[in-house]
């Protein structure tokens, strides 16, 4: 019977260990975007999204609704530490991990609408000047 205690309690324990690897890293962001410019000439209709540089794997900014936007980090929540775990693609508001098959709801603050992963991808903030044309992203 003891035997069958530790090895519970072993079992336990090691299932609860995380690796430091195990979430996406917080890294400092602090990126100003002017949204005329024709790069991001893409968030002018609603619905639409583009990939910046920035974060841990890059950065989705998802165009919500008027003068609103969603900003997520790139960086898969299912095994982060990956070199492949990233969102590659976005379609009608849903990224897409090509490394594990995740899909993503931008307009729902990135929730996993799918497994493996569960958790949502990691979120940055965002302001807008008066004019809605200067972004300015950040975490801090």
């Amino acid at each position: 019977m003891k035997t069958v205690y530790l090895t519970l309690i072993t079992a336990l324990l090691l299932s609860s260990c995380v690796t430091k690897d195990d979430y996406i890293r917080d890294v400092y962001v602090s990126i100003d975007l002017y949204l005329l410019n024709p790069e991001y000439s893409d968030l002018d209709a609603l619905g639409n999204s583009i990939f910046i540089e920035g974060g841990n794997a890059g950065i989705i900014i998802y165009h919500f609704a008027t003068n609103e936007y969603k900003v997520y980090d790139r960086n898969c929540s299912y095994e982060p530490s990956l070199s492949c775990s990233f969102i590659d693609s976005v379609s009608s508001a849903v990224a897409y991990c090509g490394c594990c098959s995740s899909a993503f709801l931008l307009s729902q603050n990135g929730v996993a609408a799918n497994a493996p992963a569960l958790l949502p991808l990691k979120q940055y903030h965002y302001s807008l000047d008066a004019s809605g044309n200067h972004m300015h992203i950040y975490n801090y």
